[in-house]
């Protein structure tokens, strides 16, 4: 590591400018992660640290972690050193051991801890110097925290030795923007040289240097301090000088040479215990007494080959402590390993207390690097490294212990029995790590040798282990299966029923899963004996069980598992085993699915709710996951694409293998239902058991997305063949879809004779992981596309009870709608609609319009009800009067108006201004009312007559209406004449009835 001092940092304002702007963006909330990579002395550390610098200017804290070069650290140093500055109770992270078979979940919880401490510190940059030295779990740990942190306000910024990465990091860099870091130009060296040694070179000298260095700002400044330390200040001196870094190398060891020989030999101590100086363990190996090291220390530091933090030493560069440890022999080095493996015994209470003196793998580290005098020493410490590697969720690093203890048994001991228990830790360890074919060869290693020291229980761990990792359905691994079956003779012969059950048990579902047909009685009969053999034992009776339900599972068969189920279920309580119960619901959930059984859905709710209390990462994935199939049952996609999207996202975290699978068989679903349409490409690798599949797949893709002729041309030449025989109905459901609307007769036929005899079943996915449907719906399909529409008919109306009883409407509407479009269509009909005060005229397959009139509503009223007499009154929207012909006025009061007339006639003679003027309009009103009582020759005019005036009116505005429509649709305005009578009643009753559809105006379908 470099020089952390505050220097004055040249030529580099580029690239803080590119570090400065990713810490903006980070406080933005854009966080991620940022690396620097170059070569050694290049300038990595003091961009890291000026970077830190201006951050914590800005009220941005700064944590830091450091990469420990070689064996020695403990497994997470790195995050150790990070949380130890942000909280140091919270690396009890690291401490927490995980049980077998839950490494991906415990890796999770580390994550899921680190995740939630950094964001919840924010605004933070987190600086990560020699990532070149850090192991493939923290790396992992790194890529992890790099997405999860993605809208946190929290920058990683880290740097590493491009020419010295792994594979692990450089496929991390491939992924991250990086910032690699060059030499500088002739100028930034002649910088650099005016500030160590104080003149400013000309210019011919910084050329000189520059290209004798490389540009590289460490090697510029011991060359610069070499050139003034031999007077020699020019460009000839560096010609005449060394390569870099043999020049560099000079320059160091001419800076040690200046040392007393005390204090390189304390320095040699130093180098080989590690880049972080412990003067307590020097003092117990070194000089007397830790006044006398802290002295040579204070030496070393004044010649700048160390620097202090609060009395804490380190090498000022890497560099440094590599030119030391360059001049010491071999045969010494494994010397001073020992020694300092014995000090640090020493100091942790005779190995008592390893974490004193920074755990077991302190102490393995320099007991194998010290050689054969101490193998004894260094395959005990290696042991105790793996497990505290294990304990603390170091997977790699306990394996890399593990090996180092296999290659050390050679030289020690050669017990077979010592070496079969080291391989299955291995093995563990590889499992853990998620390195499966690096776990199944330690498993085989150690299988090979338990069969040569006759120990069956070592082999059953060696075959349980095997089968614990897992293969995709429908793959064929007859090592492991012969393997089992060889595990499972052996024990026949043993007091061990419990472990022969599980070994059993294992079998079955081994040979289910992979094997042809005609084995499946075999499977058959191991897990009978598998659940025969398993005693009182709940757990083993459990896992027994569930074999006994994986062989007979099959499509059709839910009616016959549910029993065996309920026994499962009954087991798994008894054994408290949590997780196995709530895979028991989940199994009936998807059994009484399978059967249309609405209590299915209730069940599959109880899982959701069972998987989520049970603690841990896989609980969650499985509750989220099955989330997305409940709400895809009740037909909210979108909340079903989106449980499915973080299922995915958590699967993935936490290695599951299972994660993809589940969520694009989801997804497919979902496609019926308009989900979003997902590539199958991006779920279907070709090394993949489905992979012939792969054009079925792309041809349901297509059709989803209605490009028929792309899901013609990628069905072409597809083999039914191929088609599985699988224990769910998944393929053949797609199938129905891809070849009802593209395929051949004879592919109809054969998908059709693989789904009838599965009519009135469901079409449920593996544990429920989707659903597609009542079979019937899919057969339906099938009969239009054969053109047999009777059946198909029958098939969609079964299909729609079926999808109702079991609540899955959105199902049930596809149903009803494929069933609607099997039936004739209807004649369209003729429209007299009111929308926003304009009438939709349509007529005989023409249409026009017209703005709101009296008349037109009056038509339409009569539409409503054709061939009905409607009252004119009614028309007008007054109630209709009471039939008889009274006179308006009778003979009296015509006598009393005349009487009053007389009177006003005088009275306006005699009178004159406002008298006459009132007289006057009062005679001018009662005439007025004598006019409207009396009709033609003064006669008196008879109740009736209001009907009359009713009459005209409606007849009016209907000739006035239609008069309008003839302008505009002279077919439909001579209909109307034809169909439309007028009179006190009107009605609409053509020779040829009509079908009508109305609007606003009232008028019916």
């Amino acid at each position: 590591m470099g020089i952390l001092r505050p220097t004055r940092l040249v030529g580099r304002d580029a690239a803080l400018a590119t570090t400065g702007a990713a810490l903006a963006d980070a406080l933005d909330g854009a966080g991620g992660l940022l690396l620097v990579a170059g070569e050694p002395g290049i300038g990595k550390s003091a961009l890291l640290a000026e970077q830190a610098r201006r951050a914590v200017t800005t009220g941005v804290r700064v944590l830091r972690g450091v990469g420990w070069e070689g064996a020695g650290a403990p497994p997470y140093w790195l995050w150790t050193q990070v949380l130890r500055d942000l909280d140091p109770a919270a690396t009890s992270v690291f401490e927490h051991a995980t049980a077998r078979g839950d490494a991906a979940e415990g890796r999770f919880r580390l994550f899921e801890t680190v995740r939630t401490a950094l964001a919840a510190a924010a605004p933070l940059l987190v600086v990560l110097d020699d990532l070149q030295w850090v192991d493939d779990d923290e790396l992992r740990l790194l890529e992890l925290l790099s997405r999860g942190l993605s809208t946190d306000r929290v920058l990683q910024l880290g740097a590493y030795r491009d020419r010295e990465a792994g594979p692990s990091l450089r496929a991390l860099a491939a992924s991250a923007p990086a910032l690699p870091l060059t030499g500088l130009d002739a100028d930034g060296v002649a910088a650099v040289m005016a500030v160590v040694a104080g003149p400013v070179p000309d210019a011919e000298l910084a050329s000189a240097v520059h290209a004798l260095c490389g540009g590289n700002p460490f090697f510029v400044r011991e060359v610069t301090r070499l050139l003034v330390a031999s007077g020699s200040w020019s460009a000839v001196a560096v010609a005449e000088g060394h390569a870099v870094p043999a020049a560099v190398r000079d320059a160091l060891r001419m800076r040690l040479a200046l040392l007393s020989p005390e204090c390189v030999g304390l320095l040699e101590l130093a180098a080989v215990a590690g880049l972080d100086i412990d003067a307590a363990l020097l003092a117990e190996v070194g000089p007397d007494d830790l006044m006398a090291v802290s002295v040579l220390l204070e030496e070393a530091e004044h010649a700048r080959v160390l620097v202090a933090t609060d009395r804490r030493w380190r090498f000022a560069h890497d560099l440094y402590r590599e030119t030391v440890l360059a001049d010491v022999a071999p045969a010494r080095r494994a010397e001073l390993h020992g020694v300092l493996g014995g000090a640090l015994l020493a100091l942790s209470a005779g190995g008592a207390d390893p974490a004193a003196v920074g755990g077991a793998a302190r102490l393995a580290a320099h007991f194998v690097a010290a050689g054969p005098a101490a193998a004894q020493q260094a395959l005990h410490w290696s042991v105790l490294a793996a497990q505290e590697a294990t304990a603390r969720l170091g997977h790699s690093d306990a394996a890399r212990h593990y090996t180092t203890a296999l290659g050390l048994l050679r030289d020690v001991e050669a017990d077979p029995a010592r070496r079969v228990e080291l391989l299955l830790g291995l093995a563990d360890a590889r499992a853990r790590a998620g390195e499966p074919d690096a776990t199944r060869e330690a498993y085989l290693r150690a299988a090979a040798l338990a069969r040569r020291c006759a120990d069956p229980a070592a082999l059953a761990a060696a075959a349980l282990g095997i089968a614990a990792l897992g293969a995709r359905s429908g793959t064929d691994d007859p090592v492991g299966v012969a393997l089992l079956e060889e595990t499972a003779g052996l024990l026949a012969h043993r007091d061990d029923a419990a472990l022969r059950s599980r070994v059993l048990s294992a079998l079955a579902r081994a040979v289910f899963h992979s094997a042809p047909e005609q084995a499946l009685a075999r499977a058959a009969a191991a897990a009978a004996e598998a659940v025969d053999v398993a005693g009182g034992d709940p757990a083993a009776l459990a896992h027994a069980l569930l074999a006994r339900h994986d062989v007979m599972w099959a499509a059709g068969t839910g009616s016959m598992r549910l029993p065996i189920l309920d026994e499962l279920l009954a087991a798994a309580e008894r054994a408290a085993d949590q997780d196995l119960a709530a895979e028991a619901v989940l199994l009936r959930a998807g059994a009484l699915i399978e059967q249309g059984n609405p209590d299915g859905v209730a069940e599959l709710g109880r899982y959701v709710r069972l998987a989520a209390r049970l603690g841990h990462a896989r609980g969650r994935w499985g509750a989220l996951s099955r989330r997305a199939t409940l709400a895809e049952l009740s037909g909210r996609v979108e909340e079903a694409t989106a449980a499915s999207a973080e299922a995915l996202e958590l699967g993935r975290a936490i290695g599951l293998p299972d994660a993809d699978g589940v969520f694009s068989t989801l997804r497919g679903s979902l496609w019926a239902l308009g989900g979003p349409l997902s590539p199958i490409a991006d779920f279907l690798p070709a090394a993949d058991p489905l992979w012939p599949m792969y054009p079925l797949m792309e041809a349901w893709h297509h059709v989803s997305s209605g490009d028929r002729a792309a899901a013609a041309a990628a069905i072409r030449g597809f083999s039914m063949r191929v088609l599985p025989d699988a224990y769910d109905l998944e393929i053949a459901a797609a199938a129905a879809v891809v070849f009802s609307a593209v395929g051949s007769t004879e592919q109809r036929e054969s998908v059709h004779r693989m789904l009838a005899p599965h009519s009135g079943l469901h079409v449920v996915v593996g544990g429920c992981a989707a659903y597609h449907g009542a079979v019937d719906h899919h057969l339906g399909t099938l009969e239009v596309a054969l053109g047999r529409t009777a059946a198909a008919t029958e098939h969609f109306t079964n299909a729609i009870a079926q999808h109702d009883r079991l609540g899955t409407a959105a199902w049930a509407e596809l149903s009803a709608t494929a069933l609607e479009q099997l039936r004739p269509a209807e004649p369209p009909r003729d429209a007299f609609r009111l929308v926003d005060s304009v009438w939709r005229l349509a007529f005989d397959g023409r249409e026009a319009h017209l703005p709101d009139s009296k008349g037109l509503g009056d038509i339409a009223t009569l539409l409503a009800v054709p061939g009905r007499p409607v009252h004119v009154f009614t028309l007008l929207g007054r109630e209709a009067p009471a039939t008889g012909a009274d006179p308006v006025l009778d003979r009296r009061a015509v006598a009393d108006y005349r009487r009053r007339l007389a009177e006003l006639d005088a009275e306006i003679a005699e009178s004159d201004g406002d008298s006459a003027e009132r007289a006057s309009a009062e005679r001018e009103a009662l005439i007025a009312e004598l006019r409207a009582a009396t009709g033609l020759g003064g006669r008196a005019r008879r109740l009736g007559d209001e009907t009359e005036r009713a009459r005209k009116t409606v007849t009016a505005r209907i000739r006035d209406a239609l008069r309008r429509i003839e302008r505009v649709h002279p077919e439909l305005a001579s209909h109307l004449r034809e169909g439309v009578h007028t009179g006190t009643t009107c009605s609409y009753a053509p020779d040829t009835p009509r079908r009508w559809t109305g609007g606003t105006s009232g008028v019916a379908d």
